[in-house]
C-alpha cells in the first residue's frame, strides 16, 4: 500500500514537471522569462525522483509474510530475514523476494479427489506386493526463520522441486512396510504417520515445517477387489458353518443336561425307594404280623367271606398274637376256639354258610 502511495506521489512530481515544461515553452513563445516555468518544472522533477527512489526503496512485508534480502553487489542474502512491517533497502543493489508464511496444500491424487491439481495419483506397491493408487495430500508453511534456505536453494521452485518429489518418494517407502489389507485396518493411522514422519525429516532441514499428512483415498487394482470379495464371501460362508457348529453343541449339551436331570430324578426316587423298603423291612422285622395285617387292610369293603387253603400263610397265628397281647389263658378266661373248618377232598376249607 505505502509503494502505491509513493508511486502516485512520484507521479504526481512528473506532473508538475510537465507543467512547468509547457510554461517554459508558452514564455518562450511570448519572449518573457521564463523562471517560473523552470522553476515548477525543477520542483516536479525532484518531487518525482524523491518519491521514486522512496517506492522503491521501501518494502512492505504482510503478518503472513517474510522477506528474504539479496544483495546483488555481492550475491549474498541478508542474515535475517524481514519479518512484517515496513522497511527501507538500497534501491538497485537490494532485492527483497517476499515469501507467504501462511499453511499451504499440496495434493497428488485423481482417484476420488477432485481438489488435485492433475490426475496424478502416488501409484506404489504394498509388502505383499499389492500395487495401489492414492490420493495423498501434504499440510505444510515456509518457517520464517529459515526463509533464507527456500530462497537459497529453491527460490519459487520448492512445490515442484521439493514438496512433490518427498511426498511421492516417501508415500512409496511407507507403503512397502505395510499389507494391502493393513491399510483399512488400524494400521491406517500408523501409515500416515510414517509417511509424515519422513517428509518431514526431508523438508523441514530445507526451511518447510510439516503440519499433517492425509490420505485420502486409495485404490486397489480390479483382480485384487475380485479376490478380497471371494475371501468375504468365504468368510462369510465359514461364520455359518461356525454357527450351525455351535447351535448343534448347544443342543447336544442341552439334550445331556436333560439326561442328566432325569438320570438324577431316577437315582433319588431309587434311593427313596431303598430306603423306604429298608424301613419296611426293619419294622416286619420287628412285627412279622405287619404284613398279614395290612394285607386284610387292603381288602375291598365289600370282602364278607374269604376263601382261603388251610395251609396260607396268610392266617394269623393267634399263639403268637396271644403272647403278644399277654393275655393269661390259664386264668379260666376262654376263648373260644375257632371251629375246625371241614376240608374238601380237593385241600381246600368248605365255603361256611
Amino acid at each position: 500500500m505505502i509503494n502505491l502511495i509513493l508511486s502516485v506521489l512520484a507521479l504526481a512530481g512528473l506532473a508538475i514537471a510537465g507543467f512547468g515544461v509547457f510554461m517554459i515553452v508558452q514564455a518562450i513563445g511570448r519572449n518573457q522569462p521564463a523562471r517560473s516555468g523552470a522553476l515548477l518544472t525543477a520542483v516536479g522533477v525532484i518531487i518525482a525522483v524523491v518519491f521514486f527512489i522512496l517506492s522503491a526503496g521501501l518494502v512492505e512485508i504482510q503478518p503472513s509474510e517474510v522477506g528474504v534480502v539479496f544483495n546483488v553487489l555481492s550475491g549474498d542474502l541478508a542474515e535475517t530475514p524481514l519479518g512484517p512491517g515496513i522497511h527501507v533497502i538500497i534501491p538497485g543493489i537490494q532485492e527483497v523476494t517476499i515469501y507467504s508464511t501462511a499453511q499451504q496444500e499440496y495434493t497428488m491424487g485423481g482417484v476420488g479427489d477432485t481438489s488435485a491439481r492433475v490426475d496424478d495419483p502416488v501409484v506404489a506397491l504394498t509388502q505383499d506386493g499389492q500395487q495401489v493408487r492414492i490420493d495423498v495430500t501434504v499440510i505444510y508453511r515456509i518457517n520464517p526463520a529459515n526463509a533464507n534456505r527456500v530462497r537459497e536453494r529453491w527460490q519459487e521452485r520448492y512445490e515442484d522441486g521439493l514438496v512433490r518429489p518427498a511426498l511421492r518418494n516417501q508415500v512409496r517407502a511407507a507403503l512397502t512396510q505395510f499389507r494391502v489389507e493393513q491399510i483399512y485396518g488400524a494400521e491406517h493411522e500408523e501409515l500416515e504417520g510414517a509417511v509424515e514422519n519422513g517428509i518431514r525429516e526431508l523438508m523441514e532441514p530445507e526451511g518447510l515445517e510439516v503440519s499433517n499428512v492425509l490420505i485420502r483415498n486409495i485404490a486397489f487394482s480390479p483382480e485384487y477387489v475380485a479376490s478380497i470379495e471371494q475371501k468375504q464371501v468365504a468368510q462369510q460362508q465359514a461364520q455359518e458353518a461356525q454357527f450351525r457348529v455351535q447351535q448343534r453343541e448347544q443342543e447336544a449339551e442341552q439334550a445331556r443336561a436333560l439326561a442328566r436331570g432325569e438320570a438324577d430324578a431316577s437315582r433319588i426316587r431309587a434311593e427313596g425307594e431303598a430306603a423306604a423298603m429298608e424301613l419296611i423291612n426293619a419294622q416286619l422285622s420287628q412285627n412279622p404280623m405287619l404284613l398279614q395285617w395290612r394285607y386284610i387292610e387292603e381288602l375291598g369293603d365289600n370282602v364278607r367271606l374269604l376263601v382261603i387253603p388251610s395251609n396260607s400263610p396268610f392266617l394269623f397265628d393267634m399263639e403268637s398274637l396271644i403272647a403278644q397281647s399277654g393275655v393269661d389263658v390259664s386264668t379260666g378266661s376262654t376263648a373260644s376256639s375257632p371251629t375246625p373248618v371241614p376240608q374238601s377232598e380237593n385241600g381246600t376249607d368248605a365255603e361256611a354258610e
